[in-house]
């Protein structure tokens, strides 16, 4: 129960890597706020984790729209008093190749990706910096994770917006690490590989890419949500209080393939 008496915000909670953190955070003794641009998946995702013993409360919320995460903040704190861990996970890909991607494609890649990112941190960050102003003794006065991609670390094809984004979130992570320190909140990111959600369906299964991509995992498969979300919990919890400003890969390797 290593979150015991804390409070997760999980954006993008109603499926997938999302999903998945929310039930690992549930498990860890969180209560979890499973905000989510669709309304039903996130309420299917609260209502387990409740009948499972659990406590979470589904919000709908858009990363690129500020005034609704400042009302999924404000619902957040009415209901569970405080909010002490964001994981900024929401995501979208628009793929393109390069020569025919057109504005409103790459436009929605990093509203979404890297621009809802920074509208998450900095919203909820205030709540943690008002913290630490109230509380300065305090250990930690709140944690961020943010879940990007290898994808911003090492490129993609056709998709060049979704690793822009990814390698932005990156420079997010270390700069608000860098900030944020000294009010004790940790800032750090999980860089994921092909994990088996919706978004990488197409590449998982059409047989002109679903090889050639898994020759490039070193364990040799792709990763399932839940091999994601022990990463985040470590971040979130107090094992990693003396950690900030990290990258940590969750990829079976494939950054290191040759």
């Amino acid at each position: 129960m290593r979150l015991a008496g804390k409070v997760a915000l999980v954006t993008g909670a109603g499926r997938g890597i999302g999903a998945a953190i929310a039930a690992a955070c549930a498990r860890e003794g969180a209560r979890v706020v499973v905000a989510d641009l669709d309304a039903a998946p996130a309420q299917d995702v609260a209502e387990a984790l409740c009948k499972a013993g659990g406590a979470a409360l589904p919000l709908t919320m858009d990363v690129t729209d500020r005034s609704q995460i400042e009302a999924a903040l404000d619902a957040a704190v009415a209901a569970f008093g405080h909010i002490d861990i964001l994981v900024n996970n929401a995501g979208v890909s628009v793929p393109a190749m390069i020569e025919t991607m057109t504005p409103a494609q790459w436009d929605t890649a990093l509203a979404v990706n890297l621009t809802g990112v920074f509208h998450c941190t900095q919203i909820v960050g205030r709540h943690f910096l008002a913290r630490a102003r109230a509380m300065p003794a305090v250990r930690c006065n709140g944690k961020i994770v943010n879940v990007t991609s290898i994808a911003g670390l090492r490129g993609t094809i056709g998709q060049i917006n979704y690793a822009a984004a990814k390698a932005g979130v990156l420079g997010i992570t270390m700069s608000a690490a860098r900030e944020w320190g000294r009010y004790a909140v940790n800032v750090n990111c999980v860089a994921c590989g092909l994990v088996e959600t919706r978004m990488t369906e197409t590449i998982r299964t059409d047989p002109r890419f679903a090889d050639q991509y898994r020759k490039q995992i070193v364990l040799g498969r792709y990763a399932a949500p839940d091999d994601v979300a022990p990463a985040v919990v470590f971040f979130a919890s107090a094992d990693a209080d003396y950690v900030t400003g990290q990258i940590l890969n969750v990829c079976g390797g494939a950054d290191i393939h040759v």
